[in-house]
Order: C-alpha cells, then structure tokens, then sequence
C-alpha cells in the first residue's frame, strides 16, 4: 500500500483530525491564558497581614520591599532563596535597609520550585498567624503560584500582585517563557481539576 493511500485511509484521517484538534486547543489556551495574564492588575489599595514574594524573577523582590515599606503587610517571607546565597548577599544585591531586613523579612531556601514554595509559605504563614498574604510573582507565573498556594493554603486569603513581564508577542525569549508557563500551568490546573473530582466521589 502506498504511503498516500494510507494517510488517506480512515485510520489516517482519525489521526490528523485528532492532531488538528490538539494542537488548535493548546494555541487556544494558550491565547486564552495570555490574555488572561496581560489582563491581570494590582489592586489599588491593600492591608494584609503578610507578604510571600516567590523568587526567580526580575522585579518581584524589590515589589515585595516596596509593599513592605508602605505598611501592606507586616513581615516578608522571600521563599526560594538559594542555599548558597548569603543574607547580605540577599540584602545588598535588593538594596535593602538594613534595619528593614532585620526586623521584617524572613529567608525560605527549601524551595526549589512552585510546588516547594507553596509548602514552604504555608509553614510560615501558619507559624506566624498569617491568614491574609499577598502573593508577588511575575504574572506569567501568578495563575500556577496561586493554584499550587490555594491548594496548600485553602483557609488563606491570597492575595495576587502581579510583577509585569515581557509579552510573548515581544520577543523569541518572552514566547518561550510564557509558553512553557502555559504548559506547567495546564498540568496543575488538570491535576486540581482531578482532585476536585476525586475528592467529590468520596
């Protein structure tokens, strides 16, 4: 049989169909999910008790200062922080006031990823009597922190302040980041998803 009387079997066109279907549901999600994140904003006024600040991103750590300095929250967990890096390091590399730091901000260095920086938030925040946070991250990575955080931290109130990004229309590295968020992502929301069910058949 020839190759082109077998991509035109039904089998073959079974196949194409449900390959047209995937790849238009991920680049329809994926639009669906910047528009979502280009979308989001700060709220103009907040008071929280604390405030979780998830490293790994240009801007979240001298955001999460600022909220500080303004009286938003009371203390500062910096969750992710390296094992390697130093508290000065920590406090130069910010600009942070010395005085500020020592009294107020607190360095979480288990996590090594989203799912470790939700463990490691609701630790804190429990130790100290925290039930209102608010979250910094950069909003491309703000929709999968706040589900991994919810679903540790589901007696919290979270709540989100986004860290502006790049947009992935700007630049090759930009698409990248965001389309690899997307699919991270996807998988918690899935996953949640399934839970939900789970526990709903109990």
């Amino acid at each position: 049989m020839s190759l082109s009387r077998t991509s035109s079997s039904p089998a073959g066109q079974i196949v194409r169909a449900v390959s047209f279907l995937i790849v238009f549901g991920l680049l329809a999600g994926f639009a669906g999910y910047s528009g979502h994140v280009s979308a989001l904003s700060t709220p103009e006024e907040v008071e929280a008790d604390a405030i979780i600040v998830l490293t790994g991103g240009e801007g979240r750590l001298q955001t999460a200062v600022r909220l500080l300095e303004s009286g938003a929250g009371e203390r500062v967990l910096i969750s992710g922080v390296n094992p390697s890096v130093s508290e000065e390091a920590v406090r130069t590399t910010s600009n942070i006031d010395p005085d500020l730091f020592a009294c107020c901000i607190d360095l979480g260095r288990d996590a090594a990823d989203t799912i470790g920086n939700a463990r490691e938030a609701v630790v804190w925040a429990d130790a100290n009597g925290f039930e209102r946070i608010i979250i910094v991250t950069s909003d491309y990575h703000m929709p999968r922190a706040i589900l991994e955080l919810r679903a540790l931290m589901p007696d919290h109130d979270l709540i989100a302040w986004p860290v502006p990004s790049p947009r992935p229309w700007e630049n090759a590295t930009a698409a990248r980041r965001w389309a690899l968020e997307y699919l991270k992502f996807s998988a918690v929301f899935f996953r949640e998803m399934a839970r939900g069910a789970f526990s709903g058949d109990e």
